[in-house]
């Protein structure tokens, strides 16, 4: 599992390396730590990018890629959303005896970030804090807690 998330996380940086927004850094330096996890650059210009971030939240298995409607039982669609939940939504269009189901979920349905009023980049800089065990006072004093 640990190798899957590294083959992950390297893919986004190649992805991520080829964007004009990021910058180039000396010595193939930048978006990586050295063990090859990825550092706070990696998920800043990640956030940055709405639709990249919650793929590859899907890709690590840290939200959901497939939601089933509550109405109708079928897969969802992931839509464009303007919301706190990051900008997406889950949608269902499917039709049923021509009637339209209307179902929709937030993109952080099923995952642990449902019960969070934090936006998603704002949870996984906390979480990347905690697993560096940064102090709760720097942590608070950087994110403006």
């Amino acid at each position: 599992m640990v190798q899957r998330l590294q083959e992950i996380v390297s893919e986004y940086d190649d992805r991520l390396r080829k964007m004009q927004l990021v910058p180039r850094f000396s010595y193939g330096r930048g978006l990586l730590r050295k063990d090859g996890a990825p550092n706070r650059m990696f998920l800043t210009f990640l956030f940055g990018h709405q639709e990249l971030a919650i793929q590859f939240l899907k890709d690590v298995g840290l939200i959901p890629s497939k939601v089933q409607c509550n109405i109708c039982q079928r897969d969802m669609l992931w839509t464009a959303y303007p919301d706190r939940s990051g900008g997406f939504r889950w949608r269902c269009r499917k039709s049923v005896a021509r009637v339209r189901c209307r179902g929709t979920a937030s993109i952080r349905h099923g995952s642990w970030f449902r019960l969070s009023n934090l936006t998603l980049l704002e949870i996984i800089a906390i979480t990347y804090d905690i697993l560096r065990r940064d102090y709760a006072y720097q942590i608070e004093n950087e994110l403006h807690l």
